[in-house]
């Protein structure tokens, strides 16, 4: 496994319209859902449902995730997601 990549997993929270962010980077909202290190881990990592651009734009843009299929078609996702 990817050493950077298993660094950087942490808990994510889920918006209540539906959009992912690092928990991390983020500010807490009212109806917030949290999902842990480890879920996100099995979805992000293992099953490869939840999907990130690189690390540089990841971190300089709020760090943003998105369900696979659902991801922005103007961003470019990191390669380990589709391998």
């Amino acid at each position: 496994m990817d050493y950077f990549l298993y660094i950087c997993i942490m808990a994510v929270r889920i918006r209540k319209d539906g959009r992912v962010f690092c928990a991390a980077l983020s500010i807490a909202q009212e109806g917030d859902c949290y999902i842990d290190d480890g879920l996100h881990y099995e979805l992000s990592v293992i099953r490869k449902v939840l999907v990130t651009t690189d690390h540089d734009y990841h971190m300089k843009n709020g760090g943003e995730w998105w369900w696979k299929g659902q991801e922005p078609s103007d961003l470019i996702m990191s390669k380990r997601y589709y391998e």
